[in-house]
């Protein structure tokens, strides 16, 4: 029997009734201090193109071919709840394909940077972008985006070199199904964490999850197939 069961041993449906969005920055009146990241200034303008986002203000900025490539944004001074929210979205907007980079840091120092990237592939409207939170980071503090992260700048002319962003928000997404997590995976061994990374159980192909005496809450789950690639995902168990 394999460790499919405890993803069907997880209900995740009244979360995905009951949780709100958190807004962090929607240009307007909430998360407003964002700061110049590498080479290019923050604006916040009423002229962004309204068509897919009539929103009254957005944030942009406009690069160079002398920019950094990580340029774009950074907002801090925030405490997102990992516990709460597993996946933070962006819309954008920009006049070239490719890669958005988000750093998510929870403290001071260089190791406390998480990097998570979505593609933006619509160009010259907005698009909704989607960024995992990691499984294994703590509470947000500060959050930076990089609208041009791989694009080549000394090609870049004219509105091409022009990012808006708007409507950054948290929220917890809850998978298409709960098997697709592991799909196609014949998974041997399951640890489970708590929130704070604490191993509380190890679990084995032929072992009932259902038998599992564990508060309702937040876990993340450590899993390994067997091929011996390792799978984190963050779950909420709700027997």
């Amino acid at each position: 029997m394999k460790i499919k069961i405890l993803l069907l041993s997880i209900v995740l449906s009244v979360l995905s009734i009951n949780a709100q969005n958190l807004v962090i920055s929607n240009g307007e009146d909430t998360g407003l201090g964002w700061w110049q990241a590498g080479s290019t200034a923050v604006e916040i303008v009423d002229w962004h193109p309204k068509d897919g986002n009539p929103s009254e203000k957005s944030m942009t900025i406009w690069i160079s071919t002398n920019s950094d490539v990580w340029s774009g944004g950074g907002l801090g001074g925030l405490n997102i709840d990992v516990t709460t929210y597993n996946t933070i979205s962006v819309l954008v907007y920009k006049n070239v394909a490719g890669t958005v980079r988000l750093e998510l840091q929870d403290g001071d120092g260089e190791n406390n940077k998480f990097f998570v990237s979505a593609d933006y592939n619509t160009p010259g409207t907005w698009q909704k972008l989607e960024f995992p939170i990691p499984a294994e980071m703590g509470n947000i503090k500060t959050l930076l985006i990089a609208p041009f992260i791989d694009y080549d700048l000394s090609s870049i002319v004219g509105e091409q070199s022009r990012c808006f962003w708007d409507d950054v928000e948290a929220f917890y997404k809850v998978p298409a199904s709960i098997n697709s997590l592991f799909e196609n995976k014949e998974i041997v061994s399951s640890q489970i964490y708590s929130i704070n990374g604490h191993l509380l159980q190890t679990i084995y192909g032929n072992e009932n999850v259902m038998q599992l005496q564990l508060p309702k809450g937040f876990y993340i789950v450590k899993s390994t197939d067997i091929n011996g690639n390792i799978t984190t995902d963050k779950m909420l168990y709700a027997k």
